[in-house]
């Protein structure tokens, strides 16, 4: 009988472990999601500066971007510079991204769909139709841009 009663007391002491460590790895599971969550809406909230310049997918790298996808010469797409895309040989985690660009007080919407190796940090080149939203003005040829995630 004894034996059965301490068993018992072991059995028991063991539960309250398992249910309790339970607790912690839903907790810190919790936690990590939080954070993810939270880095998206830090992300959301950046903005970058740089300068907006155009290209004509067509005649400039070819109809299918870094990302994958196909450009047409119209489409509302942009071309990342390659230290914020990363890896050159890779799709990037910004492909597919919409972002909101602005310039002197305008504001359009584009999707990230290809890579800019000669732009600097913060620059995007832009389809004449984005650029066109912006500056009317083609012979500017570069403006000045903020942007950040849609």
């Amino acid at each position: 009988m004894r034996f059965f009663i301490v068993f018992a007391a072991i059995v028991a002491c063991l539960l309250v472990v398992l249910v309790d460590a339970q607790k912690d790895d839903a907790g810190r599971r919790r936690d990590r999601t939080v954070s993810r969550a939270e880095k998206t809406l830090m992300e959301k909230r950046n903005t970058y500066s740089g300068t907006g310049t155009f290209f004509n997918p067509s005649t400039e790298g070819g109809s299918i971007g870094a990302c994958g996808g196909y450009e047409s010469d119209t489409a509302h797409i942009v071309a990342l510079n390659a230290k914020q895309y990363g890896n050159m040989g890779r799709k990037s985690g910004w492909c597919g991204k919409k972002i909101k660009i602005s310039y002197n007080g305008k504001t359009t919407y584009a999707t990230i769909n290809d890579a800019c190796p000669e732009c600097a940090y913060g620059d995007l080149d832009l389809t004449h139709t984005v650029f066109k939203s912006l500056e009317k003005d083609m012979d500017k040829g570069i403006i000045d841009i903020t942007w950040s995630l849609a």
